[in-house]
Order: structure tokens, then sequence, then C-alpha cells
């Protein structure tokens, strides 16, 4: 994507001539139902978003196009009606268009207007209204008002789309990555439940018929079960569809956990799948995700059953509705016992990954047992007697919430899948169970659903937002793997250590255009007072506030707050900036904390080892409309230097005798020049953001500590 707008950037007429193409074709007859104007206009617009289309000629250009299009469409069917109602393709539908003529007589000028946004009938419509001899006045004015509506609505959601695509880009992959995977699995999870239900009801019929013919056979044998069976799916008693359905979930749940608990025990290709999951997830870990799935996780927590249970049980016990209060109570304890009972009988070792000291039961999830067992009978009680669309959308919701808890416990680390799975199984072995006897025992006390679903929704949100300001610190702190610190000494450093410090950005893959050309050993105190002697300021804090000026396009580059930028999961922990003399960019300074640190030789404290980059950010203003920040990094070390503070002692690595100052560096700091804007070639090679050889990895500035520029080492 990013060598894609960098080649339109240099060629914007050839984009620009296929927008009015294509703008152009969609509405000729015949030709247009053929043409994706829609993607094309989305696509323009994203390239609008990246900054490499002017936003207004752009769409002026599409606006002409479709103008010429239905123009042409027009004049072909007022002049040449006859010759093209006489080809194949038409003449077999006369009567349609006949139809359609007289639909454009009925309703004038509205109808090329409607048409426009109506992808079957747009290549149609302006031929029509040309054999239907509208006037050429009214047909004109409609034809250029609809496609000066048209353009911007199919353009802007690309400009949209692309903008985000910059700043997630810009961001983190990771973030992006996990969005897309979470969105991925709600349309898988939708498409099942669909597919389920269309073909599934055809399926349930059928079955529900054999049985019944096996049932009304001779009652010998099994005269016992054929009478049960043909009271359960009686097709005459109302909740014979639903006593089928949830018969077959309690068999294909208790199936799933004995293949689940079979194979995480005995069978090493599953233990292969839980490790892959793992490692993958792993692998996606940022600080903003994990805030957000230790909010999830919390959803499913034993703080959130308890209140849930207790609100619940509160709520049944005021209402009277006592029968239902027992068998909620009874599917909380049962939950709660079989998670410490196949916890205790299945002793499995947690994820590899998981902190030390974190107490719970690994197999099954305890989770995710207990979110499909809460929140699904909860959806089944306020659900049971709504509309059909009522309980498709509370089926979604405790789905999507289901379906999340256990995401978020993979993500963090705290079960295998395998352990999910069984949780999820066993889980839905006992939501089978409880509904099926709750529908047996035809309990037909009146819950009040719409009452109780505000209700638990604000006890919910509450809940969630109590615990989690509660409780977010000291979780983030358990599912985050310590920092493991090396001491090393200052010759340590400066003589090899250095080239084992990460080399390039490392998100999903290593960023070859941000090489990380700066390590810096200090304390954070002294290297903020650095900075701002050399005219540096803090990045301002991001705020509601703050974030609303990225829409103002006259707002001051030292009051936008710094994107932020991710390196293997974690935020740079320093970020200052500095604005460039013409005021439309600023040098923006990222440094993040190394597992290093230097010991001093009275060993009175530790000192630091930072690394990081310098990134040239310049803004641009689509229709000048908002901001659009375009960040390149600054790769070249002649570029690099000048940016540094006065009197620091810096050193080259690899050794550099020419380069190299030995006495404190008086550097200016000056404003960045057109140098700065010119990034070097990145290298060739490296090795996923690690340390490579010198030779590849190219020139790394080092900046001594203070204590070591005073002489004290």
């Amino acid at each position: 994507m990013h060598a894609l707008l960098a080649y339109i950037a240099l060629h914007p007429v050839g984009a620009l001539l296929a927008v009015f193409l294509v703008a152009f074709m969609e509405s000729i007859v015949l030709v247009g139902t053929l043409v994706p104007a829609g993607v094309t206009m989305f696509a323009a617009g994203a390239l609008i978003g990246a900054g490499a289309l002017d936003m207004w000629t752009t769409l002026g250009i599409a606006a002409l196009g479709a103008i010429g299009g239905d123009g042409l469409s027009y004049e072909a069917g007022r002049r040449w009606n006859a010759q093209i109602r006489a080809w194949k393709p038409l003449a077999r539908r006369a009567a349609l268009i006949e139809r359609g003529e007289q639909f454009v007589r009925d309703h004038g000028g509205k109808s090329i207007l409607f048409a426009r946004f109506i992808a079957p009938v747009r290549a149609i419509v302006p031929f029509l209204a040309g054999t239907a001899c509208m006037p050429r006045l009214r047909f004109y004015a409609v034809n250029i008002g609809s496609a000066l509506v048209w353009s911007p609505t199919h353009i802007l959601p690309g400009v949209l789309f692309g903008a985000s695509l910059q700043v997630a880009r810009a961001v983190s992959g990771r973030i992006a990555a996990l969005l897309l995977l979470t969105v991925a699995l709600a349309w898988f999870v939708a498409w099942l439940a669909r597919l389920a239900a269309r073909g599934g009801a055809p399926v349930l019929r059928g079955w529900r018929d054999a049985l019944l013919r096996w049932a009304s056979r001779s009652p010998a044998p099994y005269g016992r079960l054929r009478r049960y069976v043909r009271a359960v799916i009686d097709p005459s008693r109302p909740d014979s569809r639903t006593l089928l359905f949830w018969i077959l979930v309690l068999g294909g749940g208790s199936l799933m956990f004995l293949l689940t608990a079979r194979g995480a025990v005995t069978a090493h290709w599953f233990t292969g799948i839980d490790m892959s999951v793992l490692n993958r997830l792993q692998a996606l870990r940022t600080w903003p995700a994990d805030q957000a799935m230790v909010a999830i996780t919390e959803m499913g927590g034993v703080r959130m059953r308890v209140l849930v249970v207790a609100a619940m049980t509160l709520w049944l016990w005021v209402r009277g509705c006592r029968r239902t209060m027992r068998y909620w109570l009874a599917l909380a304890l049962a939950t709660e016992a079989t998670i410490r009972a196949l916890g205790l009988l299945i002793d499995r070792p947690a994820p590899l990954g998981l902190p030390a000291g974190l107490a719970h039961v690994s197999f099954p999830s305890g989770h995710a047992t207990s979110s499909i067992i809460l929140y699904g009978f909860l959806a089944y009680l306020l659900g049971r007697n709504a509309k059909p669309y009522v309980r498709a959308t509370l089926a979604a919701c405790a789905t999507a919430a289901i379906v999340l808890i256990g995401v978020s416990r993979l993500y963090l680390g705290a079960y295998w899948l395998s352990d999910v799975v069984a949780g999820w199984s066993i889980g839905l072995v006992w939501l089978a169970l409880a509904i099926i006897l709750y529908t047996r025992r035809q309990v037909h006390e009146f819950i009040h659903p719409r009452a109780l679903a505000a209700t638990l929704a604000v006890v919910c949100a509450a809940g969630i937002s109590w615990v989690f300001s509660t409780r977010s610190t000291a979780d983030l702190a358990l599912y985050t793997p310590p920092l493991r610190v090396q001491a090393i000494s200052l010759h340590q450093w400066t003589d090899s250590e250095w080239d084992k410090l990460p080399a390039y950005r490392l998100e999903l893959r290593a960023h070859r255009d941000e090489r990380f050309l700066l390590q810096w050993a200090d304390s954070a105190p002294e290297i903020e007072r650095a900075l701002q002697a050399g005219g540096w300021l803090a990045a301002p804090a991001w705020s509601v506030r703050s974030a609303l000026t990225w829409l103002l396009p006259s707002s001051d580059v030292r009051e936008l707050p710094v994107l932020p930028r991710y390196d293997q999961g974690s935020n740079a922990a320093m970020t200052y900036l500095r604005p460039s003399r013409d005021g439309h960019g600023r040098i923006v300074l990222r440094l993040w904390r190394s597992n290093y640190v230097l010991e001093t030789p009275q060993r009175l404290r530790e000192i630091p080892v930072w690394y990081g980059a310098f990134y040239d950010e310049r803004f641009a203003k689509p229709a000048h409309l908002f901001l659009l920040g375009i960040t390149h990094g600054v790769m070249a070390p002649e570029a690099f230097l000048p940016l540094l503070p006065p009197g620091l002692r810096t050193l080259r690595r690899p050794d550099d005798a020419s380069a190299q100052s030995q006495a404190p560096r008086q550097a200016a700091a000056t404003a960045p020049g057109p140098a700065m804007q010119r990034r070097a070639k990145p290298p060739a090679a490296a090795s996923r953001g690690r340390s490579v050889e010198p030779a590849q990895r190219g020139t790394t500035i080092l900046v001594m500590p203070q204590e070591a520029q005073q002489g004290v080492h």
C-alpha cells in the first residue's frame, strides 16, 4: 500500500483519468452494470485520505465523468431510440422498457436522482429518460445536481478509510491486525449462525419427523424411551422445537468436551495447536489492546460473576419468581462446582507466558464456562417470549460477550485454546440441561424482561467500571511479562552490547524505514533536561480536547498530540517534539526503554539505556477539512546529528575515527533543513528488529551518560 501511494503521488494524472473513465462508463447503457464504480470511487477516496490525491480535484473529475456518462446515455436514447430498441438484448424486454419509460414520465427528475444511487438501474434510467423525451433542461439540471451529490457520497467514506489506514500504519500494525481478526471472527460467528438458522430448521424438522416415526411404532422394545421421545418432540407441543434443539446442543457439547479433553491430555498435535495460537496472539500484544482485553476479561471474572448472580437473584426474589430463582442459583452453583472438580481431576499446567502467582484452574477455562452458562441462560430468559428479532439480538449480544471473553483469556496468555474450547463445551452442556429442565417443567413466571434487561445492563456497566478502575493497574501488571533487566558496564555497552539492542521498529514485521539510530544512556530527568536545553518540547498529553485539535486545519503543530508508535507492543516511554521553521512540520523524538542498565563504579545507582529515532512529520490538509500527518524516519546520520542537544558526548558505532567525538560535542540545535527530508536507503536485511551485523546495521549514535561526560568513569 505504501509503494502504491508513492507511485500514485508521482503520477496523479493517471489516477484522475481512471476516476473519470470509471464514473463515465458506469452511466453508459448496457455497459455501466459491469463497471465497479463504487469500489473505484472508494479507492480514490482512500488515496485522498492517504495524501496521494487532491480532494476537490478528484470530486470534480468524478462528477464530470458521471455527468458526461448520463448525458451520453440520454442523448443516445433520445436520438437513436428505434435503432437501440431493435437490438436483440432490448427487443426481448420491450414490456420492461415500456414500464421504465412510464416510471420516468410519472416521476420526472426524481427518477434520475434516485437512479444515480441504485447500481442496477443507474445505467438504464438516463437512456429511458431520452426515449421518453424528457425535456433537456430538466434532465441536465437533475443530472448535474445528482452528480454533485453522488461524487462526495461515494468518495468521502474512502477518504476516512484512507486517513485511518495512515493512522493505523503510523500507530500500530498489531492493533490493526487484532481489530481485523476480531471483525473476521465476529463475521464468521454471524455467518455460521445465519447458516444454521437457514439450513438448520429443515434439518431439525427432518430429524424430528424421523424420530416421531420411530417412536410411533410398536412400543416394545424401548417402550419408555419411545414414550419419552413422543412427549418431548411432539409437534403439537409449543416447545417441541426448542427442546429438540437443546437436546442436540447437549449431545454436541458433550462430544466436543470429550474430544477436547482427550486431545488436550494425550494428543501432541493438539498441544501444537495450543502453542501456535498462544504464540501468535502474544505477538499481537500492545498496551492499548492489553487494557481493552483486561476490561473484557473482567466480564467473566469471579467479581462480575458474583455481582451478576446476586443482582439476578435479588430481582427474581423481589418479583416473586421463586422457581426461576432456584433454577438460577442451582445453575450458578453447578457452574462453580464443575470448574473446581474438573480442575482437580485434570491437573494441567498453565501457559508458559502466564505470570507466576496467578492462581486459577487451567482446564477448563472458568471464564469461558461461566460466561456461556450465565450469559446464555440470561439471554434465554429475556428472549423466551419475545419476538424473533429480539431473540436474535439477545443471542448475538450474548455470543459476542462469550466469544470476546474467551479470546481475551487467550490473548492475555491465561489459558490454552483447548482450555477455552473445553470451557465452552462443558458450559453448553450445563446450559442445555438447564433450559431443557426449565422448559419441561413448564415454568412460566413473568420476569419483566425489559426492566430486567435495563437493570442488568446498568449493573454490568457499573460493575465493569468499578472492577476495572480498582483492579486495572494490578491486572495489567499481572498479565504483563516482567522486564528482564541486564546490568552491564559502560565499556561493555560501547564495545559490544549496543549491537544487541533493537535495530528497527518491530510490529508485525521489522519497519525498514524506521531504523533506531540513537541509543542514550541516562536517567529520564537528565534526558529531559538536556532536550529542553536544546529547544525540545514535551509532547502534549492525549485528551479529548487535544485530540480535537487534529480536526482543526489551523492548529499549531506544538499543540497537536503525537500519535503513539509501538515497538514490540510497547509505546515510546518518552516523546519530544520541535517545530520546524516553516511551521508546517515538526521533528519528533521517540525513546523506548531497553532491558539494559549501566552500573556505576560505586554501584550507587543504575543508569537505564534508551533507544529510539527521530521522525520528520509533515502535515497535509485534505480539502482544508482536517490535518493529516505524514511521517518519515530520519535515516541519514548527517541529518540526525544536528538534532541532538548541544554539550553531549557521542560515539559512533561502528567505529569511525574521523567521525567519533571524544570531547563534548557542541552541536547547534538547528531547525531541520532540506537534508532532513532525504531518507537513506534502509539496509537490505534485518533480523526482526534485533541485532544485525555492523556492516548491515549502519551507523548508530551512542550518547554517553552525564556522569561519563563529567569524567567520573
